[in-house]
């Protein structure tokens, strides 16, 4: 407050104002003469203009005045504003996100009718991991099991390997512990499709055990088989890059570019029943089925 009144500007305006008022004495003293008409012209505008001037002054000193602690209380309540504004904005796009995740996931469970899922979030990833293991925000109370096959609106993305009641671990189709049986949509030929840490490093699957004589050809989907009761059928595993000769016996092998981006996936459809789920687990031969299990998809 004391600034205000020892301020150049201050001493300026008290010197106009006192100049308004000599000049308004003047006026008054002269009468009706031509010189005080010719004051008062110049005068009234001056003296219009000192009373803005004044007023801005003391609504100047007005706001100097206000306390530190008025200020102070002030911008906390501006800051809970924006947190809250911040708040909303944070669960308006999640929950954009959240539905037309649902209507995608909606989509895929009105093409399959028998499937029975459970929508699901990543929740952690081990950045280290060379096959993209992941952490879901649902377990054994949302219905989920060992082994349940887990996907996106894209395709395969892998299947559960362990579980609690609240959080699951998927087990991605770039592990060499996932064989899954597949085949060709064109051609319809049957083979295996697996991985190992030279193709996971490229984010590749092979297609193993073609024939000598196969027709499937680059750009052609690989799709899930059915056999072994892990996997519902016809769901997109990927698209064929290349077909090669295998290093272990003459057969030939596909490399497919998988239809999800496993390392970079946020949100699952765990399905955890499905028409013919676990039917070749009840008929398999002693050992075979064990094999299946742990292999999360082998025919």
């Amino acid at each position: 407050m004391k600034d205000v009144f020892h301020s150049t500007g201050f001493k300026i305006m008290v010197a106009v104002v006192f100049a308004m008022l000599c000049l308004m004495l003047y006026t008054a003293g002269a009468g009706d003469s031509a010189t005080g008409k010719l004051f008062g012209f110049i005068t009234i505008p001056m003296q219009r203009i000192s009373t803005i001037v004044a007023n801005n002054a003391a609504v100047s000193a007005e706001s100097a005045a206000r306390s530190k602690e008025e200020l102070e209380a002030e911008n906390r309540s501006l800051r809970r504003q924006v947190d809250e504004l911040n708040k909303k904005l944070v669960n308006y796009y999640s929950a954009q996100q959240e539905n037309a995740q649902l209507r995608k996931f909606l989509e895929l469970k009105n093409n399959n009718q028998d499937f029975k899922p459970v929508a699901a979030a990543v929740i952690g990833r081990d950045p280290n991991d060379l096959f993209g293991q992941f952490t879901i925000d649902q377990g054994s109370q949302a219905g989920i099991s060992v082994n349940d096959p887990v996907v996106t609106e894209a395709g395969v993305v892998g299947w559960v390997s362990s579980l609690n009641s609240s959080y699951s671990k998927v087990t991605t189709i770039l592990s060499p512990e996932t064989k899954i049986s597949a085949m060709d949509r064109v051609n319809r030929e049957t083979g295996v499709v697996g991985c190992d840490i030279r193709a996971a490093d490229r984010s590749l699957l092979h297609l193993n055990y073609l024939s000598a004589g196969t027709a499937v050809k680059a750009g052609e989907l690989v799709v899930t088989s059915g056999i072994g009761g892990l996997y519902p059928r016809n769901l997109i595993i990927g698209t064929v890059k290349d077909v090669k000769n295998s290093s272990y016996d003459v057969s030939l092998y596909a490399e497919v570019k998988p239809a999800v981006d496993v390392k970079s996936v946020r949100d699952v459809l765990v399905i955890t029943a499905f028409q013919g789920q676990g039917q070749a687990l009840g008929t398999a031969s002693s050992g075979a089925s064990g094999t299946a299990s742990s292999a999360g998809g082998t025919p």
